[in-house]
Parts: structure tokens; C-alpha cells; sequence
């Protein structure tokens, strides 16, 4: 059930992205990134993940609420499927 979430919520972030031209390329590009990394997602690989997205909401928290939440989403299906 948490993988299904994570889809949706990654669905979600993607949309929140096109509808966001504010965002500047670098953090559209790091994002999209994220994404990537999350839907690639390996045991071995998820080390850091849960912390850059965490890091990445924090720092949308003022400019970006709509990215900011879709992110806290991400990092907490993250901690219940164990990354």
C-alpha cells in the first residue's frame, strides 16, 4: 500500500512542478532528480534519500507550501516502507 501512495504522491509532485514556473532550474532539476531517485528505488540506494527530501521541504517551506507538503508526504510513505 505505501509503494501505491508513493506513486501518487511522486504523480503529484510532477504536476505540482509544471504548474510552478517560479522554480527557478536548478531546484526543478534537483527535484526531478529526487523523483527519479524514488521511483528507481533500491534498498542500497536509499541511504541519503529520505534525508534530501526532508532537507528540500524544509527549504520550500515559505516559497513553496504546495511542493513543501507533497515532499513531507514523500519523506513519511518513505519511513513506513523502511528508507
Amino acid at each position: 500500500m505505501p509503494r501505491n501512495e508513493l506513486k501518487q504522491q511522486l504523480q503529484a509532485l510532477h504536476e505540482t512542478l509544471k504548474e510552478s514556473p517560479q522554480v527557478d532550474d536548478e531546484t526543478q532539476s534537483l527535484l526531478q532528480q529526487i523523483a527519479v531517485d524514488i521511483g528507481e528505488l533500491e534498498v542500497g540506494n536509499a541511504a541519503d534519500l529520505s534525508e534530501r527530501v526532508q532537507e528540500q521541504a524544509v527549504q520550500f517551506e515559505q516559497e513553496h507550501p504546495a511542493l513543501a507538503e507533497i515532499l513531507r508526504q514523500i519523506v513519511d510513505t518513505l519511513g513506513r516502507i523502511g528508507v
